[in-house]
């Protein structure tokens, strides 16, 4: 609904030339941390013990006092909680008393400076490695994963939503059918998206506290969590958008009940003002407000997000005039896909922009989780602009009668499923790493700990629970690798047998890894080479009684 076929030519070939330009030789930019360096280094055998530890990030980190936790060979905390900036993206914490040989693990969880929670582990040794105590290296936990995150999730897509189609209904009514202000479908369409954006909110402030700290559901419910999140910057942003749309619910009040002859001018800018500033609290707190250019990428962020509610929100709220109202004025629909051609030309070049910035080169377009979603949305939007160009013709003959308005409402209802679609793309993208994040951080050797989770079943009567694997660093070389057996309520399981192989679609392998017994529940080895980066098949085996064991086979990505 918006684009001629020379229109839309033109656009393509804009955006493939642009993004050309755009993405050869840029700068580094940064918006997950990642953990590239740290004293002691990862895996290294000091002769003294050391009296701090300092991590190095690629970007500023939100800390606590339990951000960077140090743990001596039998589990016991060594760390005294205060842990403090270095600058230049290193923080340190000091160590307590005398430190005996062995290995400590140090385990870290902080908040990006685009309000991304990131963890990981490592571990060193003084004098000599040792074992540790079962549990002392913990899994690293995916913030997305879980019933936490997976709710996290779930809010967050739905606040998008809901400033999508608000955005959406508000402009409509102002700009496309300003004398429909009475029609009951496009104000309840106002009505509904600002109860999903604000109850959306809500729900985000609530998990907050337990989706950047232990991931657990018991902690939504923790009062110092939650207090907590208020203050740090994400929940500062979402108590600034609660209070936006309390003005905003204040506004719609004294417009709904004014005169029809009052300044429609007035209306528009009131609006435009508070959907920026509601915009502003996502451009806060995501990818544009860390790294390159947060001067420039923030407010191109907030026109980027209005844009797409004029466009998105806009087709949403006319699919449902055209289901609903047979009346619809042909001009309406006309002056509608006026104004989603200007949003496609601001979506366009402000999209180019933050390609540039979070890709920055074509084998981050390819190579990345990011850039490949990235290509993903830009596959929808391109679908897009198709089915728009052909509800643009059958706009043209809404006046011959109800055929063409049937045909255009089943044109305009597949736009709008497809928006739905690209939005759900693009709140998966909000989550993931930028594509430059992780090829610079790849680069500066960044500490890339991988954990696994294999849930297992031999059919003895002990014989269910999980295995928890993590290779550190994760990269081809020497690796530790730990594995912790715990039965269904999260105990430790103490197995009489575990083993592990390698193997390499390349033919290398199967290799042993020798883990052994440490203690209850954990087996480990440190040291073992892992020949080449790829992917590779880890074979775990767990024995649960004399007769009885299960093999599990897991993905291993190695760099």
């Amino acid at each position: 609904m918006t684009v001629t076929v020379s229109r839309a030519r033109r656009w393509v070939v804009a955006l493939l030339a642009g993004l050309g330009l755009l993405v050869a030789g840029a700068p580094p930019a940064d918006a997950h941390a990642v953990l590239t360096g740290s004293t002691p280094a990862r895996g290294a055998v000091v002769a003294e013990a050391p009296s701090r530890v300092m991590l190095t990030f690629t970007e500023e980190i939100a800390l606590s006092a339990d951000a960077v936790r140090v743990l001596d060979p039998a589990g016991r905390r060594v760390d005294d909680a205060r842990p403090v900036e270095e600058g230049g993206g290193s923080y340190a914490v000091g160590l307590r008393g005398q430190l005996p040989q062995g290995t400590y693990t140090v385990a870290y969880q902080v908040v990006s400076a685009d309000s991304h929670p990131v963890a990981g582990a490592f571990t060193f040794s003084v004098g000599a490695p040792s074992a540790t105590a079962a549990g002392t290296v913990p899994s690293v936990r995916d913030p997305d994963a879980g019933p936490v995150g997976w709710a996290y999730a779930a809010a967050r897509f739905g606040a998008y939503a809901g400033m999508l189609l608000l955005t959406g209904a508000v402009c409509f009514l102002l700009v496309c059918r300003p004398q429909g202000r009475e029609h009951r479908l496009t104000r309840r369409a106002v009505v509904v998206g600002w109860s999903v954006l604000l109850a959306c909110t809500l729900a985000l402030l609530a998990l907050r506290g337990a989706y950047t700290g232990s991931g657990e559901l018991g902690d939504v419910a923790d009062v110092a969590r939650l207090g907590e999140a208020w203050g740090t910057k994400a929940g500062v942003l979402f108590g600034v958008r609660l209070g936006l749309l309390a003005a905003g619910a204040v506004v719609w009040i004294r417009w709904r009940k004014a005169p029809a002859e009052a300044s429609s001018r007035a209306a528009v800018v009131t609006a435009l003002l508070l959907g920026a500033a509601l915009a502003c609290t996502w451009a806060g707190a995501e990818h544009a407000s860390a790294g390159l250019q947060t001067a420039v990428a923030v407010p191109v962020d907030v026109v980027h997000l209005m844009a797409a509610g004029t466009w998105i929100g806009g087709l949403c709220v006319l699919t449902l005039a055209l289901t609903r109202v047979d009346a619809l004025p042909a001009e309406v629909v006309a002056r509608f896909s006026r104004v989603a051609l200007v949003s496609v030309g601001v979506l366009v070049v402000t999209g180019l922009y933050q390609s540039w910035r979070q890709v920055g080169t074509l084998p981050g377009l390819t190579e990345t989780r990011f850039g490949l979603l990235l290509l993903a949305k830009a596959g929808g939007v391109a679908l897009l602009l198709c089915l728009g160009y052909v509800s643009r013709r059958w706009t043209a003959r809404l006046e011959d009668g109800p055929t063409p308005r049937r045909t255009l409402r089943r044109w305009v209802a597949t736009e709008a499923v497809l928006g739905v679609a690209v939005l759900a793309i693009t709140t998966v993208l909000t989550t993931t790493e930028p594509a430059r994040s992780e090829q610079s951080a790849t680069e500066a050797g960044a500490v890339a700990v991988v954990s696994l989770e294999a849930p297992f079943d031999t059919g003895s009567p002990q014989g269910k629970g999980k295995a928890d694997i993590v290779v550190d660093p994760g990269r081809a070389g020497a690796n530790a690798f730990h594995v912790t057996v715990t039965d269904p309520a999260g105990g430790l399981l103490d197995v009489p047998e575990v083993r592990a192989t390698l193997t390499s679609p390349e033919g290398i392998g199967p290799l042993p890894v020798p883990v052994r017994r440490a203690s209850e529940g954990h087996w480990t080895v440190s040291g073992f080479q892992v020949p080449t980066p790829g992917a590779w098949e880890l074979a775990l085996t767990v024995r649960t009684s004399d007769v009885d064991q299960i093999t599990l086979r897991r993905p291993l990505d190695v760099r």
